[in-house]
């Protein structure tokens, strides 16, 4: 718990605090264009019958949450995970009097707490604020009940349990090759091949929820796999030091 407190002194999380209110705002703007599809003469049938009701509203707007939420946690991870164990700031972090592996530890967790309380507050506070508004001025013809609430609340702990999977996986990814891009692009292409699933949510929500569980122990494994690689990390770089 020391170890967390003074990452989370050491980290510079409000640019990222800042894209989530983005994000926040985006989804918000979203919902109300959304509401609009229905009265639109040109619209699709299933477009109208989807955007015609909260609970299409609220999957599709979770589908996209999904990939913003992806991409900049898996942006965050480079800079807080990747970058800070290649080069000098390796030698740095190797010399430490703590583990390396208790170190990571608490990077992964910060991580994972920001995706969580993120993707949950952004996606249930957008929801909330348009369904307010939507349901004051009838931009919905559905009736708001209870159940919205806490069909929202479902959802956006799914999606952030889906995000906080897809950067683990993509920070293992982007740690091979030390690159930015290459975490950033698969933490993107994952999220991208279950948009659909997401925004099906209602649909397939038993078999979204299976796959959510194997995605997320799928990226705890394998940052469990990296923590356990710091040993050799540790001796290469020292060498490294030594003979320099």
């Amino acid at each position: 718990m020391r170890i967390l407190r003074l990452e989370l002194r050491k980290t510079n999380i409000c640019p990222y605090c800042i894209a989530a209110a983005a994000i926040f705002l985006c989804l918000l703007g979203l919902s109300f264009l959304f509401a609009y599809v229905p009265k639109l003469e040109s619209g699709s049938q299933n477009s109208a019958v989807l955007f015609s009701s909260y609970s299409g509203i609220m999957a599709v707007n979770g589908a996209i949450a999904l990939m913003a939420f992806s991409a900049l946690s898996s942006a965050m991870g480079y800079r807080y995970v990747i970058r800070e164990y290649c080069g000098a700031q390796a030698i740095l972090l190797f010399s430490y009097p703590i583990s390396p592996k208790r170190i990571l530890t608490a990077k992964t967790l910060l991580l994972m707490m920001f995706t969580s309380i993120a993707a949950i507050g952004t996606t249930l506070c957008s929801f909330t604020a348009f369904a307010m508004a939507a349901s004051t001025f009838s931009f919905v013809e559905e009736q708001l009940v209870l159940a919205h609430f806490v069909t929202a609340l479902r959802n956006s702990i799914m999606i952030a349990c889906l995000a906080c999977g897809i950067t683990l996986c993509s920070i293992r990814i982007g740690f091979a090759r030390r690159s930015n891009s290459m975490t950033v692009i698969s933490a993107v292409l994952f999220s991208m091949l279950l948009t659909n699933f997401v925004a099906a949510i209602n649909a397939y929500f038993a078999g979204l929820l299976l796959f959510t569980a194997i995605l997320l122990l799928t990226g705890i494994l394998l940052m469990w796999n990296l923590a356990n690689s710091m040993d050799s990390m540790e001796l290469s770089t020292a060498k490294g030091r030594y003979e320099t």
